[in-house]
């Protein structure tokens, strides 16, 4: 079951929540939305399941027009971050609940009560009530509950926010095995960037109403088209620079009084033109070597060393004083690959020519 959301806007006053955003979900496809608290990720969502009527635009269910459906018409299942469980029910009844106003015999209820127990990881427990169960347990029964009519799609607004890490961690792994084995078309709303990476097909960036990009999480990732969607999905480190040759196969660039060469991803820049040139600190590696013929590099000196648990954080002072952020893992140190590194140490930044990033710079009007 495929969603088409085509040019929605919705406006509060002069604010402007939801500006002409469009996107496509394909059939058993999840896909998420992240974006800051505020963004409007949110209202795209409650938009789709029929809570929030659009000011402009349209919502297509398979190609059906669905925009001014009322929820309860538009066979989709929702879950919030709030579990809005019946305290007054046992766990089975709040699951077979909409089954029951729908005339399911309680047979048929209790059956399909019990099946999605089981898949939610919850077996034997529908004479429960919600006060003796965790947080966790308690997002389990409110995602059985929103899977119990067999929704067409399945819409998921910050469903994990209200429980800690682990249990995040957990909840994360259920879902995509109930995607996986149900293949439901899902829609998901998180301001997590772990979560979203761990768990989309695709992902829409959302900032300030509109989406900056929507694609592959590696694409989204270590192919960024504006410098929001960069620095919003993993910490980076931005160059304005120059563009002083650009052929089909390569672009040179003059950062921080230095030529670099840049090989993947690359775009009609012209010579003379300002752009973004970014490099990931994961991307980046410390030597005392300079740099071979093929590889970027810059030399700095160590100012600062963090240890962080499974990587060391270092801040690294260029020559025209800006500090560039490196993190190296930490099983090279322990494994003696590579030797712990020492504050005021001069060292070279060493990355390969392909992994960088390269976008007009906003600030530009060339």
């Amino acid at each position: 079951m495929s969603i088409a959301i085509e040019s929605i806007s919705k406006r509060y006053g002069s604010h402007a929540v939801v500006d002409h955003v469009s996107l496509n979900v394909e059939d058993g496809e999840l896909a998420v939305l992240l974006g800051s608290s505020g963004s409007g990720k949110s209202t795209i969502l409650r938009i789709v399941a029929g809570l929030i009527e659009p000011d402009e635009g349209q919502v297509l269910l398979n190609g059906k027009d669905i925009t001014h459906l009322p929820p309860q018409q538009r066979g989709l299942g929702f879950v919030f971050q709030n579990y809005s469980i019946f305290p007054n029910m046992t766990i089975a009844q709040n699951i077979e609940f909409g089954l029951k106003i729908r005339n399911m015999s309680l047979s048929e209820r209790q059956g399909r009560s019990d099946r999605l127990l089981d898949l939610v990881g919850l077996p034997g427990l529908g004479l429960r009530y919600s006060g003796q169960l965790s947080g966790g347990q308690q997002q389990r029964v409110a995602l059985a509950r929103a899977l119990a009519y067999e929704p067409r799609v399945l819409l998921l607004d910050e469903p994990f926010g209200a429980v800690d890490a682990k249990t995040r961690i957990a909840l994360r792994q259920l879902l995509k095995k109930i995607v996986r084995e149900t293949g439901i078309t899902t829609m998901m709303v998180t301001h997590d960037q772990e979560e979203a990476f761990e768990l989309a097909d695709r992902i829409a960036i959302v900032n300030e109403g509109h989406i900056e990009q929507y694609g592959l999480p590696s694409d989204v990732y270590y192919s960024p088209s504006t410098q929001f969607t960069a620095d919003f999905v993993g910490d980076i480190n931005f160059f304005e620079g120059q563009v002083k040759v650009s052929t089909g196969k390569q672009c040179a660039i003059e950062i921080v009084g230095q030529r670099l060469v840049h090989r993947r991803g690359l775009y009609p820049f012209q010579p003379g033109q300002r752009v973004l040139y970014g490099v990931r600190p994961e991307q980046i590696r410390v030597s005392l070597l300079e740099p071979e013929s093929h590889e970027n590099g810059l030399n700095g000196i160590i100012e600062q060393s963090t240890f962080l648990g499974d990587v060391t954080r270092y801040a690294i002072r260029l020559p025209d004083g800006r500090l560039l952020d490196v993190q190296l893992l930490n099983y090279l140190f322990i494994d003696g690959m590579v030797m712990p590194y020492e504050l005021k140490e001069q060292v070279w930044l060493i990355w390969s020519q392909g992994s960088g990033i390269i976008i007009a710079d906003p600030a530009s009007k060339s």
